[in-house]
């Protein structure tokens, strides 16, 4: 959950956790009737993938440049 909330954000992972178990339950409350099963994780890979994709750093984390 850490990559979700944000490595450097402790807040980030707690809540990047919760939504994620939360997302996961309703995802294969509706899913898994119409696909069989098995649709827990293919909603946590999706909503990791789409996460580094997007925000490479996190929901939550920060985005620091160093020039040196």
């Amino acid at each position: 959950m850490a990559v979700l909330g944000g490595m450097d954000s402790l807040g980030g992972a707690v809540l990047a956790g919760l939504l994620l178990g939360i997302l996961e339950n309703v995802a294969s409350g509706y899913l898994d009737p119409l696909l069989g099963g098995g649709t827990r994780e293919l909603v946590v890979a999706a909503v990791l993938i789409l996460t580094i994709m997007i925000r490479p750093h996190g929901l939550f984390g920060r985005h620091d440049i160093e020039r040196i």
